[in-house]
């Protein structure tokens, strides 16, 4: 358990309370159920398993929350109540109704965050069970997992202090969006309470009560995040498959009724970086991140023979971020995150029994050169401005995978279409050789490759790299599969 699941997890009969703070107990276990009765009142809590997401956006990342700055978000598992707290519930625990329009059935309001503190200290007593006020991530993970089912009309108190960006400070200052926070609960204890709507985050004073302001119960459970569920959305850790590229046939899978291609890559040695034998008629200045060259060594892998499409990304997750269109499936995917492949690969790995992941930096770079296959072009497969849908002929527009030549690997659009995450962290080249190279160890900013449709031409070179924020999405950001 962390300092998150020891401070609020679990609340003691009893909660002192002195300027909104909360003084709570830690839990001898995790004790939670699905429905519960007090007095005559019956009601019901929905099962949120752990997981990961991007707070502060809609699930489609097409808005962002007022007043939030979106970053990304891991949970342990809880409950929380399907509704939020009725005016019978809270009448059955406190004697009294204080809400602005009487209705039993209706959400309590007019309380304040003090008073729903002081209800859960009576509830607890009276049931033998601990339930908490949902944090503020709980809260909007909730929302996102049942897809706006349990979402009401009145604004919802969160256990958390509201926090804002400070005078002079930016956002990325105090909110360390390129950083996964794990658990988040919020910063030091403050009078100012969230109080939140599904797209909007507000602050209001802990004593204050309001019409339309109610809240919603949470309990712990015992899904706890895991290093190995941890592991691959901190970056920390990469589950590998052992492939065997001696059958040069590509692997074809199909799910959701849209089939795919992994093709198999022999391992070997190569200069990793910009080297002098690289389309040396190309005239351009290189960047500094893409020397020095060094010896790379890698295992034979898996690739996939296109970015994922649209129709694929539909089939895994039952929808498609925003800016891409179901009636264009055959084009690559855009508009995701790091974090969004993640979401992505684990939901894949579930159902195909896999272990699918992003290329590293160094499979990538050996993928869009062909392998032991290379002709040493400048481009993946040409050395043709033509054989890439870039920004000259493509006008910032993706195009369908598939449409231009393959490289030596039979690879397709490894330069241009869309940008492509690797799992890497983003750091500097070194002489040294290596072997299997997974990028730096610490940082927020992850690796892209192979330029996009809206890039000039320089940027689809092989050895060009680009990183952002793991949070970061775009139009042009997509993904390849690797094994």
């Amino acid at each position: 358990m962390n300092k998150f699941l020891n401070l609020i997890a679990v609340l003691a009969a009893a909660l002192s309370i002195s300027a909104c703070r909360t003084t709570v107990q830690k839990p001898v276990k995790v004790d939670y159920q699905m429905e519960y009765t007090v007095g005559d009142v019956t009601f019901e809590m929905v099962k949120i398993p752990a997981g990961h997401y991007t707070m502060g956006l809609s699930a489609d990342n097409r808005r962002k929350v007022t007043n939030g700055i979106p970053h990304e978000v891991a949970l342990d598992g809880f409950v929380i109540s399907a509704k939020p707290v009725s005016q019978a519930l809270w009448t059955a625990v406190m004697g009294s109704n204080p809400s602005s329009v009487q209705n039993p059935d209706a959400p309590v309001d007019m309380v304040s965050w003090v008073d729903a503190v002081k209800f859960l200290g009576k509830l607890n007593k009276a049931t033998g069970k601990i339930f908490i006020l949902p944090t503020e991530a709980q809260w909007e993970y909730a929302q996102r997992v049942q897809n706006g089912k349990v979402f009401t009309s009145v604004a919802e108190w969160c256990l958390d202090s509201y926090d804002a960006v400070p005078d002079g400070a930016t956002s990325d200052e105090y909110f360390k969006p390129m950083e996964l926070a794990v658990n988040p609960e919020g910063p030091a204890d403050k009078d100012g309470k969230v109080v939140r709507t599904l797209l909007e985050r507000m602050e209001v004073d802990c004593h204050t009560s309001k019409a339309k302001v109610g809240f919603r119960l949470a309990q712990l459970t015992d899904d706890v995040l895991t290093d190995a569920v941890l592991g691959p959305i901190e970056g920390t850790t990469i589950d590998r498959e052992k492939i065997d590229a001696s059958d040069a046939k590509p692997e074809v899978f199909t799910v959701g009724g849209v089939t795919f291609k992994m093709v198999k890559v022999k391992g070997g040695t190569f200069k990793m970086g910009y080297t002098s034998a690289d389309a040396p008629y190309m005239n351009f200045n290189y960047p500094d991140n893409e020397v020095p060259a060094h010896q790379v060594t890698l295992d034979d892998f898996e690739i996939g023979e296109t970015e994922v499409t649209v129709a694929l990304w539909n089939a895994v997750m039952g929808s498609v971020p925003y800016l891409n269109d179901l009636d264009e499936p055959q084009k690559p995917v855009g508009n995701v995150s790091w974090y969004n492949c993640q979401t992505f690969i684990s939901r894949l790995n579930a159902l195909t029994g896999r272990k699918f992941r992003l290329p590293t930096e160094a499979e990538w770079e050996y993928s869009a050169r062909g392998g032991q296959k290379s002709r040493h072009y400048g481009f993946s497969g040409s050395n043709d401005y033509d054989a890439m849908w870039f920004l000259d002929n493509a006008k910032s527009k993706s195009h369908n995978v598939k449409t231009l030549k393959a490289n030596e690997l039979g690879l397709f659009d490894m330069s241009g279409n869309v940008w492509e995450w690797c799992y890497d962290r983003a750091g500097e080249y070194s002489e040294d050789a290596q072997t299997g190279p997974t990028g730096a160890t610490e940082g927020g900013t992850r690796i892209l490759r192979g330029g996009s449709c809206a890039s000039r031409w320089d940027a689809c070179r092989i050895t060009n790299r680009s990183y952002m924020p793991a949070k970061n999405i775009k139009g042009t950001f997509g993904l390849r599969l690797a094994l």
